[in-house]
């Protein structure tokens, strides 16, 4: 089981982790400003720093509020890898600016450079998740990290489940039983060497899930994972009423300083890529035009915020009778066609160039869609822009989806991309768009940068 003396060890192991790559974090620090940057700092006159032990009081001032802090802020706790970075992140900045206000306090600024503690800052911000993750994996390996669950349940919400089991492998979660039966459940998991269960409560009515918690209760740890379309509200705010419970959906782009703070970030960091990928604006039109006859660009009709059709832009990947080799594709292929109404895109596409499938795999065609994001048509982070003619198939759903712009990428991307089923990425949406915040759509940048680069889903 994974006893309380497992669960010390392994966080004494995070802890040291952290320390290790903060030390490393100053200490790359000094080396970047004493002997990378002593041309710069020299010729601004700026004197050169003592040696590396006139520092360590320093040093050791950083390791100690990271503690101090980061017991504070639960930095500690069993967190996915992505809710790790954000708050590694937070606890970074907090700690930076908690020792240059204590240094001002006691007075010892002599001791402090400041140029040693914000490059430190910037390296830590990569090496201390970096370490962690090389932490967790030893972890897991020798068997230390691992909570052994079952699943109770069964249908598409379990596959999902087991799909971001497997996805999220730094949590530690081995699956090592699936149990569909609920009949004498407390005495099955008592023989079985589990340490959490997890229920699919779309399996059950009320009183049969109700009944399977209270048998568990003291013998596992439990979690219920609500259904697909219950997904929105999971994150919901329970406010009490006399004896009455009410549960407060969220809906945070709803909000309209949210709307004005994503529109900044998405001006802002749409005009840097821009410039980034400036040299690409030139190459992929020059392959497009050497492999295919047509146009360079692709404009197909989507619908934007209030359902209003703009004109979204694509980098060409498809021949111009694309649509005619579909049908006749479809047509020769049941199989092919049973998969284009579950997924709307096929694995072995006929209508897709020879550049198209590379620049698709690495979704370099969605480049031109940051010209959507700076027209105010589409955001960097968003739901799908759906096409017109899949209006209907949204359903209940239009009223959040249509509330926000659509993204270049979204939750749809991360967690599956071309793989997700179409009622799965409408409920992804709406989560999206009810608990919003900026950091989730940093995360999920990062992550689609990840998934890209893996290549997973991409068809």
């Amino acid at each position: 089981m994974y006893n309380e003396n497992v669960r010390f060890l392994g966080k004494v192991a995070i802890v040291f982790s952290d320390l290790a790559a903060i030390s490393l974090s100053v200490l790359l620090a000094y080396y970047t400003r004493q002997e990378i940057f002593r041309s710069f700092f020299d010729s601004l006159g700026i004197k050169r720093l003592e040696p590396f032990s006139f520092y360590l009081p320093l040093l050791a001032l950083i390791l100690i509020f990271w503690l101090v802090v980061g017991a504070a802020t639960r930095i500690f706790n069993d967190n996915t890898f992505w809710e790790d970075v954000r708050r590694i992140w937070e606890n970074s900045f907090l700690v930076v600016t908690t020792v240059l206000s204590f240094s001002f306090i006691v007075k010892k600024e002599q001791l402090l450079s400041r140029v040693i503690l914000l490059l430190g800052f910037f390296f830590s911000l990569f090496l201390v998740p970096a370490f962690r993750l090389l932490v967790r994996k030893i972890l897991i390996f020798s068997g230390i990290g691992v909570k052994k669950i079952a699943i109770i349940g069964n249908g598409e919400t379990r596959k999902i489940l087991e799909e971001e089991l497997k996805r999220n492998w730094y949590k530690g979660y081995s699956l090592v039983e699936v149990i569909e039966s609920t009949e004498k459940i407390d005495k099955k998991i008592r023989t079985m060497d589990i340490d959490e269960v997890f229920i699919v409560s779309a399996n059950f009515d009320r009183r049969t899930l109700n009944s399977i918690v209270i048998r568990l209760e003291g013998l596992v740890n439990l979690k219920i994972i609500p259904n697909i379309s219950q997904l929105s509200l999971a994150t919901g705010t329970i406010e009490a009423l006399g004896t009455v419970m009410l549960l407060v959906p969220p809906h945070n782009l709803y909000k309209k300083t949210n709307v004005v703070i994503k529109r900044i970030f998405d001006i802002i960091l749409s005009m840097l890529l821009s410039i980034i990928f400036s040299p690409l604006f030139i190459l992929i039109p020059l392959l497009i035009k050497l492999d295919s006859k047509g146009p360079v660009l692709y404009k197909q009709k989507r619908l934007g915020r209030g359902e209003k059709p703009f004109i979204l832009f694509k980098f060409r990947t498809m021949y111009v009778d694309s649509e005619r080799r579909l049908r006749k594709y479809l047509r020769q292929n049941p199989a092919a066609a049973r998969e284009w109404e579950v997924y709307r895109k096929l694995k072995n596409d006929p209508r897709v160039t020879g550049v198209g499938k590379f620049l698709r795999k690495w979704s370099l065609d969605e480049l031109p869609q940051l010209f959507n994001v700076l027209r105010g048509e589409m955001s960097l982070v968003g739901p799908r822009p759906y096409l017109p003619e899949e209006r209907g198939r949204i359903g209940r759903y239009r009223k959040i989806i249509y509330r926000v712009k659509p993204g270049i990428t979204g939750m749809w991307q991360i967690r599956g991309r071309s793989k997700l089923p179409f009622e799965v990425r409408l409920a992804l949406d709406e989560f999206y768009v009810r608990n919003w915040s900026l950091w989730m759509d940093i995360s999920i940048l990062l992550q689609t940068v990840v998934v890209v680069i893996s290549g997973k889903g991409a068809y």
